[in-house]
């Protein structure tokens, strides 16, 4: 929970960020320090080495090399002189400012940077615990030398002057202690005022900004965020607040909605079992009311007046029949009775009805059946009822001249945008050559009750889409205004569970 922190990721960013560049730059710094501090103490045994070389040489002029023990003496009594002493070609000590060395032959390393061409090439020793800073003078036998020197020797003899670095070497650990202490409290001080700012001007408003977010989860739309600057997270927080309201505003009219929807649906609900009520209580009277206008149709001649009064009484008693059925079987939510079926032998079978129903004509109908479509489950008769009522709409949107086509497939054409296989399902569709659904009715039709024709009564889409859901299936509708409508019908090839 700690490392959820944002300010805690922040501080740890910042103190990783300070200790690399501030601790590399310190560490640069010391390294600088140490270079500088080796030049100097170089540039000072040179110097030293070659001031000793001409006092020797003076003093040598004048007594023949009776005061150089004297002069290497004193020199030696400075504190930061370690070392400093005169050893002939061959390496041999011949005065030292510690006399026991006299006549001892000088180290290898010493003796090497004699004999290479540089010289004045300072080396390092770490006697003493510290490091020490040598240089060789070499003083040349010249002509004014000869007077106490052999004239056949090029060299009179090697100076080497040692300084030691223990002074500037606890200047420089001193240095670095300093550095390295003030950068870290330059990385704390830092660190500690970046987390109150941080705190002050991003942890507090955010802070703000989830409690009401919270109460907001909780569905307090009332909630809102104080919002005291007009930086970044204040317009993030009056943009909260303007969400918040809209979605306040949505969520009263959603409900206000919800409400009247309600109180519709109970009305509906009321209607709906006051007209299965009624159209039960119809049905068997009207049956009985058929029955008897048959017989009476029976009885009158053909060129009877009273003969196409009768038969237009059947057609009136055919449709207000038609239209009580219609009432119960949207009151009733029959469940399918589920078998192995063929649709395309539902199809064939349904046209066979169809053109009964148009007389015996059905030549404006075109079947394209797809031999490769599987058996499926389904309720052949509740299919069947789909299928018989988008043909007669599609028949009666066309008239008498238009083509209506009944089509099948074992994959569908058509992308069911659901987020499902398209392989899972097969296809049925009833497309017409009609004037088409407006736009703006299209998402009307499926609606109880709603319907365009003068004699219709609103529910065969309605119930066919519920009994194509009942199935597992879609129901879907596409039209375009003067180029006919297309009903796609959907059904799972397996049964769902």
């Amino acid at each position: 929970m700690l490392f959820r922190s944002l300010n805690l990721k922040i501080n740890l960013a910042i103190v990783v960020i300070l200790v690399v560049v501030l601790g590399g730059s310190a560490l640069i710094t010391i390294s600088a320090q140490n270079r500088q501090a080796i030049e100097n103490t170089k540039n000072q045994a040179r110097i030293l080495a070659q001031t000793v070389t001409s006092v020797i040489r003076i003093d040598m002029e004048g007594r023949c090399q009776k005061d150089v023990m004297k002069v290497i003496r004193m020199m030696g009594q400075f504190r930061d002189i370690e070392t400093i002493r005169i050893f002939d070609a061959d390496g041999v000590i011949m005065h030292s400012a510690e006399p026991s060395e006299i006549g001892k032959e000088v180290d290898e390393l010493v003796f090497n940077v004699f004999q290479s061409l540089d010289r004045s090439k300072p080396f390092r020793s770490e006697e003493g615990g510290h490091r020490s800073f040598c240089m060789v003078e070499v003083m040349a036998n010249e002509a004014r030398c000869h007077t106490c020197h052999d004239p056949s020797k090029e060299i009179v003899g090697v100076l080497e002057v040692c300084l030691s670095m223990a002074q500037t070497e606890n200047q420089i650990r001193h240095n670095a202690r300093f550095m390295l202490g003030s950068t870290l409290i330059t990385v704390l001080l830092v660190t500690a005022a970046i987390s109150l700012l941080n705190t002050l001007m991003i942890n507090r408003p955010i802070r703000s900004l989830v409690r009401t977010m919270k109460k907001a989860e909780e569905g307090n739309l009332d909630a809102r965020v104080t919002v005291r600057h007009a930086d970044e997270l204040g317009r993030l927080g009056g943009s909260f607040n303007s969400m918040i309201s809209r979605l306040d505003a949505a969520s009263r009219e959603v409900e206000r909605l919800h409400r009247e929807q309600m109180m519709r649906a109970e009305r509906l609900a009321s209607i709906g079992e006051m007209a299965a009520s009624v159209a039960h209580e119809i049905k068997n009277p009207l049956a009985g009311l058929a029955g008897a206008t048959q017989i009476l149709a029976g009885s009158f001649g053909a060129e009877d007046p009273r003969s196409p009064v009768v038969q237009e009484m059947l057609k009136l008693t055919d449709r207000l029949d038609k239209t009580i059925r219609d009432l119960l079987s949207f009151a009733r939510e029959s469940e399918p009775k589920w078998k192995q079926a063929n649709l395309n032998d539902v199809v064939e079978e349904t046209v066979f009805f169809v053109a009964r129903e148009d007389g015996g004509v059905a030549g404006a109908l075109v079947l394209d059946l797809d031999p490769e479509i599987p058996d499926i489950p389904m309720d052949p008769q509740q299919i069947q009822q789909v299928l018989f009522n988008l043909v007669i709409n599609a028949r009666q949107a066309t008239g008498p001249e238009g083509k209506v086509t009944v089509h099948t497939a074992a994959v569908p054409t058509q992308g069911l945008d659901l987020g499902l296989p398209v392989s899972g399902f097969v296809e049925m569709s009833v497309s017409d050559e009609g004037p088409g659904i407006p736009p703006d009715k299209l998402g009307e039709i499926f609606k109880p009750f709603y319907t365009t024709k003068v004699q219709g009564t609103g529910l065969g889409l309605p119930i066919s889409r519920r009994i194509v859901e009942a199935h597992g299936g879609f129901l879907r509708a596409r039209s375009e205004p003067g180029r006919g409508a297309e009903f796609y019908v959907w059904l799972p090839r397996e049964r769902l569970s």
